[in-house]
């Protein structure tokens, strides 16, 4: 495989605790480089930015305390914390892989469970969390700059600005009851295994409104939900989208980053239209 300098660092650092790695694979790199270490069932997920340590430790934490509470979740390498590649200064994480069943949706109803359970367990832990306002917040902040998002055009640039900025506002207006959400849900976030779905990906893990984490999900799993504030929901999926694409342009370098950028700022176009 093209050896990046996360896949190195994750190969480096399983050779350190005695793992040797003939056959590493890329799973993805974007936010973070995350390898499979072949032949081995250890996933690594190495922090490759300066607000990595902190989101991967975060992640780590989260990840602990909700395995000991029984949470459906995809658990790290047990008696493993986060290790520290010397040579790259990267910040690396070890999690047990698991095996998926392919070509399988699971049921909107499998799926709606299986969060309201991650959810219980998350209120029965003692990890502080952020409220979901920081991350939209940051990611504001880097739409502001012109420089992470020269791949957009300026008009572009301009509608998702001024979109973005009314979109808060109304949320601010906006009265909710906040609890431990996963942050960021989506199908991506999830693998449905033989013992049933297990969550990954608890870096955005987070405290706000449960509409928060149904933008993320499709309408018949939302139906699984009872109370759900439709007007709030509506304005967070917007919002999402919003801060979504100006991530995926930030990284725009990668096609699939960028097509997923357009989709976004599509679904914004129409929302508004």
């Amino acid at each position: 495989m093209y050896m990046t300098a996360g896949s190195e660092a994750a190969v480096r650092t399983a050779r350190r605790l005695g793992l040797e790695v003939d056959d590493p694979h890329l799973i993805h790199e974007t936010n973070n480089t995350v390898v499979w270490l072949r032949p081995h069932p250890i996933i690594a997920k190495v922090g490759t930015h300066d607000y990595s340590s902190t989101k991967l430790h975060h992640e780590h934490q989260m990840a602990s305390a909700l395995v000991a509470a029984g949470a459906p979740i995809a658990p790290p390498l047990h008696d493993v914390g986060l290790l520290t590649d010397p040579e790259s200064g990267f910040v690396i994480s070890l999690w047990n892989r698991q095996e998926t069943i392919p070509d399988v949706t699971p049921a909107a109803a499998s799926v709606g469970g299986s969060l309201r359970l991650l959810h219980d367990a998350m209120t029965r832990i003692d990890v502080p969390l952020p409220s979901f306002r920081d991350e939209i917040a940051h990611a504001e902040l880097v739409l502001s700059r012109d420089a992470p998002m020269a791949a957009l055009a300026p008009a572009d640039r301009e509608f998702l600005r001024q979109t973005f900025a009314d979109l808060t506002h109304q949320l601010d207006d906006c009265t909710y009851v906040a609890q431990p959400l996963h942050g960021e849900p989506h199908g991506g976030n999830r693998l449905f295994t033989r013992e049933g779905i297990r969550w990954i990906d608890f870096e955005g893990a987070c405290n706000g409104p449960l509409e928060w984490d149904l933008a993320f999900m499709s309408d018949e799993t939302r139906s699984e939900f009872e109370g759900v504030d439709r007007s709030l929901l509506q304005l967070l999926m917007a919002l999402n989208s919003a801060r979504v694409a100006t991530w995926c342009w930030v990284q725009a370098r990668f096609p699939e980053m960028r097509r997923h950028g357009e989709h976004h700022l599509s679904l914004l176009r129409a929302t508004l239209s």
